[in-house]
Parts: structure tokens; C-alpha cells; sequence
């Protein structure tokens, strides 16, 4: 038997809709607001919205500061840091590769940091005969592939450091870098260009193009490269197809949870 005055179905939506709204008005403001803010922007009554500010308050959704205005509160964020923690990147960055592998008719990989290493965790191959790929599970040097050097170059400098003295850099090809002063060199170069080259370093005849991903508290973590055949990649096509990887990246770590700074 259905309680007297107990809000039916569809004026139960509603409220919902509204504490969403709210809600959401409260995470997109730079700044906390009053209840009488809210109300203005949310187009509805000054009661109601502060009905609705308590209710999330009391269940950490908005937090209460100097007295009367509402921030986002740490239970908003908590869910935020579970649905970010759920996320399957292969799985993520899969359609944006396999429309990069498409623009530029080469072979894309993904790639995340491990320990000194990058390790391969997704590949779309392009449908060239003559095409390089590397098998998922593979691991690879970070000062000598676009992957590993883009990763490399945005970690925390004190990160970044401790990984270099870990690091033998042999010489795979005539091209790879082997002083530690000629890495840091090509380090600051990538950072300021945003993107990584790997000029046949790691492999002779092959040549690479690779940008970072950055996780939600800006710490690169993971890259996607474009790789082919020397002679289908000269240097001048790589810097054109940087701009493709470079906004793919950009997208999947703002998926991902990152907010640039700035």
C-alpha cells in the first residue's frame, strides 16, 4: 500500500534529474557557489536547491565551506577514481588506433611503462605486405623507441633520472643514442615538441613516430606509436603524422581522467 504523501514515480525522476543537475553545476564551477547561485544557474527555487545541496552534502556528493557555499565533495571524486581504475585501455584506445592505422596506412601500437621497459599491449597492423609489428606481451627499450623516449620525457624529473642510471644504453644500430647527455638532450627536445621520433635507432630500416598519455594526476604512463619501413617513412612524413598521434593521445588521456594544467 503505497505510503500518503510518499512522492510517486515520475516526481521522484524529477528530484533526481534536479540533484543531477545540481550536482553537475556544482563540479563545472571554478570556484564554490551559494545555494542562491546554484538556484540561478539551475533555474530553480532557492529552497530547492538548498534542499538538494543538504541531501548531497549529507552523502559527501558536495562539501560545505566557509559557512555557505558548496564545492564537489571527496564522494564525487571517490567514484571518479573508481570508474577511472575500471578502465580497460586497450580496450579504450583501440577504436582511436584503428582509426590511425586507417589515416596513415602503417602499423599502431600501444604501450605502457614497465619498470625500464615499455611493454606492447595493443597492436592494429596495417595491411601493407611489409609491415612492422611487434607481438603484444613484448617488451622494448625506452631510450631507443618513440614510445619509450615519449614516456621517458614527461616523467617527474626525479622519475626520470632514476631510470636513466638504470638504463645500458648499447648501441642496437649506427643511429641509437649511447650517452647519457645526448638522451637527457633528446629528452628536452621531445618535451617541447610533444612528440618522440625513433629515426632507425631500435631497429635499422625502420623508423617511428610516438606521443605519450598522461593518467589523471599527469604522469605519462603509456604511448601510441605509428611504425613502418624506412622507405615508406622518411622523416618529413613522420613530423606530418605527429599532429594525428599527438591528438589521439590527447583525447584518450583526457578519457583516461588527465586535465591539463594551464
Amino acid at each position: 500500500m503505497p505510503i500518503k504523501g510518499a512522492p510517486n514515480e515520475a516526481e521522484f525522476s524529477q528530484t533526481v534529474v534536479k540533484a543531477l543537475v545540481v550536482l553537475e553545476c556544482v563540479a563545472d564551477a571554478d570556484r564554490p557557489l551559494s545555494a542562491a547561485e546554484v538556484a540561478a544557474l539551475c533555474k530553480i527555487s532557492r529552497p530547492t536547491a538548498y534542499r538538494l545541496l543538504s541531501t548531497l552534502a549529507t552523502r559527501g556528493y558536495v562539501a560545505q565551506v566557509n559557512g555557505s557555499f558548496y564545492r564537489l565533495g571527496t564522494q564525487a571524486l571517490s567514484l571518479s577514481k573508481k570508474l577511472l581504475n575500471s578502465i580497460d585501455l586497450p580496450e579504450l584506445t583501440r577504436p582511436y588506433m584503428r582509426e590511425l592505422g586507417e589515416m596513415t596506412n602503417e602499423t599502431v601500437h600501444l604501450s605502457i611503462l614497465e619498470g625500464a621497459e615499455i611493454l606492447y599491449i595493443a597492436i592494429i597492423e596495417c595491411p601493407q605486405p611489409i609491415r612492422m609489428s611487434c607481438n603484444i606481451g613484448t617488451r622494448n627499450n625506452l631510450y631507443s623507441t618513440a614510445m619509450g623516449k615519449a614516456v621517458l620525457a614527461f616523467l617527474p624529473p626525479e622519475e626520470q633520472a632514476r631510470i636513466i642510471d638504470r638504463i645500458e644504453l648499447v648501441p642496437l644500430t649506427s643511429k641509437t643514442i649511447t650517452t647519457r647527455a645526448g638522451l637527457v638532450e633528446e629528452l628536452v627536445r621531445i618535451r617541447k615538441c610533444r612528440y618522440a621520433v625513433d629515426d632507425e635507432e631500435n631497429e635499422e630500416g625502420v623508423r617511428c613516430v610516438g606521443a605519450p598519455i598522461f593518467d589523471r594526476t599527469g604522469r605519462a604512463f603509456s604511448a601510441v606509436s605509428v611504425s613502418g619501413p624506412a622507405y615508406r617513412l622518411p622523416v618529413s612524413r613522420l613530423e606530418a603524422i605527429s599532429t594525428l598521434v599527438i591528438e589521439m593521445t590527447g583525447t584518450i588521456s583526457a578519457r583516461v581522467g588527465y586535465l591539463p594544467q594551464g
